[in-house]
């Protein structure tokens, strides 16, 4: 922590008139923290996909020094949750309509084929790592934990193409993880619904355990293409009713 940051922890709020409802940073972790609040903040719709970051007004609802909320930042642009523009600054990264609906269709095609390889593994191991992170995933949800809940299903999902015994499949979640969470996070932040979420895993690993192929895939897409284009419609609707 920088003696700029030690200073500054007078107080347990840092609006400043800035609007922002964000509890001021306390931690001596204070990178993690500041990334973690930033998370939270976006899941709950006081950041919005496409808003620019002011430095200053975050610097002092958080408050918290420059260098530390760069940091924090830099965490967020690597995962794909913020983007940087030349000349223009840091906003909130946002997928569109189009975008949306092009991460589901590749997410569908991948996520079949990681499904169907866990429904015929004989010794069950990748269905046994599957029910652990659906378990993992519903804990959070339950706990009411916004950012847990999120990373619990990122993870889910994460496992689903690792538990495949898929080399390729693998390897290829590193390239488009950051594309699924930002997925996940417009959806959670479109519509907070956490029964539903429950719901869909819960019926996800359910299908997958029962083992029929056709089953399995009507319900990858239904998980998958038919919530995007639940979403897309949600915010569509949300884009029509703004003055």
């Amino acid at each position: 922590m920088t003696g700029a940051d030690r200073g500054r922890t007078n107080g347990s709020r840092g609006s400043n008139g800035t609007g922002l409802k964000l509890p001021a940073v306390q931690s001596t972790t204070r990178r993690n923290e500041t990334t973690e609040l930033l998370r939270r903040a976006f899941l709950r719709g006081e950041l919005v996909p496409g808003q620019r970051l002011k430095e200053i007004e975050l610097c002092a609802a958080l408050n918290i020094t420059r260098p530390t909320l760069r940091e924090a930042m830099g965490q967020l642009i690597h995962e794909g949750i913020l983007v940087q523009v030349p000349y223009k600054g840091v906003s909130v990264a946002e997928l569109s309509p189009e975008e949306i609906l092009d991460v589901a269709e590749i997410r569908f095609a991948l996520e079949s084929q990681a499904a169907l390889r866990i429904a015929k593994q004989e010794d069950g191991h990748g269905l046994a790592a599957l029910r652990q992170a659906l378990n993992d995933h519903i804990e959070a949800l339950d706990a009411g934990d916004e950012v847990e809940a999120d990373l619990a299903h990122l993870e889910l999902h994460r496992v689903m193409y690792e538990a495949s015994d898929s080399p390729l499949l693998t390897r290829i979640w590193p390239l488009i993880a950051a594309r699924i969470q930002m997925a996940i996070m417009t959806d959670y932040a479109a519509r907070h619904d956490p029964a539903r979420d429950k719901e869909l895993h819960t019926r996800l690993v359910s299908v997958i355990e029962n083992g029929d192929e056709t089953e399995i895939v009507d319900e990858i897409r239904r998980h998958v293409i038919e919530s995007a284009e639940e979403i897309v419609y949600v915010i569509g609707s949300r884009i029509a009713r703004t003055p």
